[in-house]
């Protein structure tokens, strides 16, 4: 659940948070002297996107921390602000349930507030014995907002074991924070602020830890971003501060910092693979965990090393459709590659994942083989020679969409190489490729999902800066199970929708069957997967005929210019074209405007049947109960609307969702 807008969290369920298998997390802002409008949402967004934090925002902490019994439905408060005093019982309530062992986290200028910084600002002993390293006028001071190093000083504490130095991260770097009488806290990573940039020629605490009764407390003076200085947003959207904050608020709230999720999806959709220390979205091949030897993390990049004897290294998660970018070096003639829908096979890597070749085109000696040049699919689809790689040494930029069987490989934003292995074409390909021998049993790019692999060749090859967005995109649903919103009925004169369409108690559309017309989408569809439950009532007379027409594209009447998706009991898989709806059908199978299925897979009348119709692009596929029945080639591509046609007997609907395509 989210509140990014929130007015009063008393307006929340009182289970909204205790129902949540995620932690419990309470932003508190609304006052700073930094672009907390803006910070906040930020590490409301980074903490979300981890996949183990639910997370709130309070804009109103007097009134919001005034309330025990919402104050008591978190389990770590992260602390956003630098304003006014929250006022009685807000203070009291906080401090008591940080006592009690409510988790705090300390982000950037929370440790200004209630230290009597400004003229009538309050100071408050306790707060600053929590924060322990408090910012204090005429003492506490920063350089420019500039890359420097966060080293790590104490790597057995959980938020710091295995999370490695944060190179060059952007920010203001605090120097000659105030020890508060009494604080404890312990320093686990610190900064060089140097006298160059404007600081201290010291090294300066960045991460500390505490505890405040049976709370714990984390606490980092990075994050810094100046209202109006859209640059400084550089500071939250580093990866490795991300990974900081997400590992200080769980420790905070639980003690421990469990392993990254590599699944968790951020709001953008984008996940990233390695953000230039961490590998723990990585292991080797057959192996359950990332290799001893062979592959290092140098300088921001996932390295290769020369005949490290590392082996390749597959994602700890696995991907069905997707697309992936990262940059890509090699050393002089070296060869590595990405491959993609990788299982763990008897053999290598490439039996069963097609590869992105990644290459020193000098290999060659003069003549380029662009069958296996860098960007080609490797031995199938040869490489664009305008889709150059740049010389060995400097930074390529890749990127491979796979979507159901299509592939695509860019290179430095070019169009490098493409294949349809569902096609004839593709198919051919890979009967003439060194793979012909792996399509069975083993299975060569017909897995529908599979691990993203990087190919470990004995030679000196460095990746950065990958991260890969899946492309499922969620079903909409176009029955809501309550009414027909979002559909039109168009039927004979005097008709109403109500005479032939209900929908049940148990959310199933029932159409009567007559009068004739169908019901419409008010939004137009171009490219999308359908599916849909229907079945016909036994007990209704009349003959079973209705359909689903696509691509809907005139003015609504009886026949309306479409491709129809027959529904008609024994012939559910049929196609047929309504006033010559441009496509391509099998031959031999075709009777003027009827394409007959292939085969037929219907179930009896009276049970429950599924028909999935794949209208992508220019092909259109029809499946019925998990089987192809029939497919159209060349079809109008065109935005159109949906149609359920009443055409006969009764007939009901269920289920009825729409996953967009790209």
């Amino acid at each position: 659940m989210r509140a990014s807008n929130l007015i009063a969290l008393s307006l929340l369920s009182p289970l909204a948070v205790a129902q949540s298998s995620t932690i419990p997390v309470l932003i508190v802002s609304g006052a700073n002297n930094h672009d907390w409008r803006w910070t906040s949402p930020s590490l409301e967004r980074m903490l979300e996107k981890t996949g183990k934090f639910s997370v709130d925002i309070t804009y109103e902490p007097a009134r919001t921390l005034a309330d025990k019994a919402t104050l008591a439905k978190y389990k770590v408060l992260v602390l956003d602000y630098n304003g006014p005093s929250w006022g009685e019982p807000a203070s009291a309530n906080f401090l008591e349930a940080v006592r009690a062992g409510t988790g705090v986290a300390v982000i950037h200028a929370a440790n200004n507030s209630f230290c009597g910084n400004s003229e009538g600002s309050p100071v408050w002993p306790e707060y600053q014995k929590l924060v322990g390293d408090c910012w204090k006028n005429g003492v506490t001071s920063h350089g420019a907002f500039h890359p420097f190093d966060v080293v790590v000083d104490d790597s057995s504490h959980p938020i710091t074991a295995g999370l490695g130095t944060l190179k060059a991260h952007p920010d203001e770097l605090y120097h000659d924070l105030e020890r508060t009488p009494g604080a404890t806290h312990a320093v686990l990573a610190s900064a060089f602020s140097t006298k160059a940039s404007g600081g201290s020629g010291e090294n300066e605490p960045m991460v500390m830890v505490a505890s405040y009764g049976a709370g714990r407390v984390f606490h980092t003076p990075l994050g810094h971003v100046w209202p109006g200085a859209e640059a400084q947003r550089a500071s939250h959207d580093d990866p490795q501060f991300q990974r900081l904050v997400a590992r200080g608020v769980e420790w905070a709230a639980t003690g421990e910092v469990s392993a990254e999720r590599a699944s968790a999806v951020p709001a953008d959709g984008w996940i990233t693979l390695f953000d230039g220390s961490s590998t723990s979205a990585w292991r080797s091949y057959k192996g359950a965990a990332f290799p001893a030897k062979g592959w290092s993390v140098r300088d921001g990049a996932l390295v290769s090393e020369k005949g490290g004897g590392g082996g390749d290294l597959i994602t700890t998660q696995q991907f069905a459709d997707f697309e992936l970018e990262f940059e890509w070096r090699v050393s002089d003639k070296a060869n590595s590659g990405v491959m993609y829908r990788v299982v763990e096979l008897d053999g290598p890597t490439w039996y069963s994942g097609p590869e992105y070749q990644v290459l020193d085109n000098a290999y060659f000696g003069g003549q380029v083989d662009f069958a296996h040049a860098a960007g080609a699919l490797y031995d199938i689809c040869p490489a664009d020679p305008a889709a150059t790689p740049l010389p060995a040494g400097q930074w390529n930029k890749g990127r491979i969409v796979v979507q159901g069987w299509k592939v695509a490989h860019f290179l430095n934003g070019k169009l490098a190489a493409a294949c349809d292995f569902g096609s004839d074409d593709g198919k051919a390909r890979v009967q003439k490729s060194k793979f012909a021998p792996l399509t069975n049993p083993l299975q060569f790019m017909t897995n529908a999902k599979g691990h993203i692999a990087i190919q470990d060749h004995g030679d000196e090859v460095a990746y950065r800066n990958i991260r890969v967005r899946p492309l499922s995109a969620k079903p909409i649903a176009l029955l809501n199970g309550r009414d027909l919103a979002g559909w039109t009925w168009i039927g004979q004169s005097e008709s109403k929708l109500e005479d032939v369409w209900s929908v049940g108690a148990d959310g199933v559309l029932v159409c009567k069957g007559s009068p004739a017309g169908y019901i419409r989408t008010v939004a137009d569809y171009t490219n999308y997967v359908l599916e849909l439950d229907w079945r016909w009532n036994p007990a209704a007379t009349g003959n079973r005929n209705s359909g689903v027409l696509l691509r809907m594209i005139e003015e609504d009447g009886v026949w309306p210019k479409s491709l129809e998706a027959q529904l008609q009991d024994g012939s559910a898989g049929d196609f047929w074209v309504i006033k010559e709806f441009p496509c391509k059908t099998d031959a031999t199978r075709t009777n003027g405007r009827n394409t007959k299925k292939t085969h037929a897979n219907e179930k009896p009348v009276g049970e429950w049947n599924h028909y999935k119709i794949s209208v992508d692009h220019k092909t259109v596929t029809l499946e019925v109960n998990g089987q192809v029945l029939n497919r159209a080639e060349s079809v109008l591509e065109v935005p159109g609307k949906i149609c359920l046609q009443s055409e006969g007997a009764e007939i009901h609907f269920k289920d009825v969702r729409l996953t967009p395509l790209d």
